[in-house]
């Protein structure tokens, strides 16, 4: 696991060097506004399936993804009156979204309030997973040194690890349903 030390003046090097990982399939640990993260590249199966054995979880458990804006996550989902009303007012944010896709299943997503991330997935142009950097059923990750606790015994491990310092710890994102009536299928950080 290679892992990079995020400061303000490495971003942009930063950025590039994740979006080269993700471009070829690649899993990355970064910063959220929550916790730490695994991330991938959204449309690569194969790199989403990578995650799944990184976490030790298995496949039937769709994976949320984080989106750069209202008019990415349009591409993707549905959006109702009621959806779009919660997007404007907490994106960007801890609240997770779960609506229709064009295909008729379900996706989970939010667009992040940590900058770094946000300008990652714009550059990328695609939503990357967003699934605790953690080991299926162990507590979320607030420092890089207890993600590598977590992964070291794993024969497959995330490829990069971006070291954001230590995340405040906080709650996890909201996560509701929205179809006709609202539907709150995990409570975090964000009451409705």
């Amino acid at each position: 696991m290679k892992r990079l030390v995020l400061d303000k003046n490495n971003q942009a090097e930063i950025i590039k060097q994740a979006i080269s990982i993700l471009k070829k399939g690649g899993v990355i640990v970064y910063p959220t506004e929550t916790a730490y993260a695994l991330g991938a590249d959204f449309l690569n199966k194969k790199a989403t399936n990578k995650i799944y054995k990184i976490k030790g979880r298995g496949s039937s458990k769709e994976l949320p993804i984080i989106v750069s804006s209202l008019s990415m996550a349009k591409e993707y989902v549905k959006f109702n009156k009621l959806a779009l009303k919660l997007a404007r007012k907490y994106w960007p944010g801890p609240l997770t979204l779960v609506l229709e896709t064009k295909q008729g299943k379900t996706l989970a997503l939010r667009k992040t309030s940590n900058k770094f991330t946000l300008s990652l997935v714009k550059k990328l142009k695609v939503p990357i997973i967003s699934t605790s950097a953690n080991i299926s059923g162990k507590t979320n990750c607030f420092k890089v040194d207890d993600i590598i606790k977590q992964f070291k015994n794993n024969r497959i491990k995330p490829d990069l690890i971006i070291d954001a310092g230590s995340l405040k710890k906080s709650k996890v994102s909201t996560i509701v349903s929205v179809d006709n009536k609202l539907k709150i299928l995990r409570r975090g950080a964000i009451k409705l």
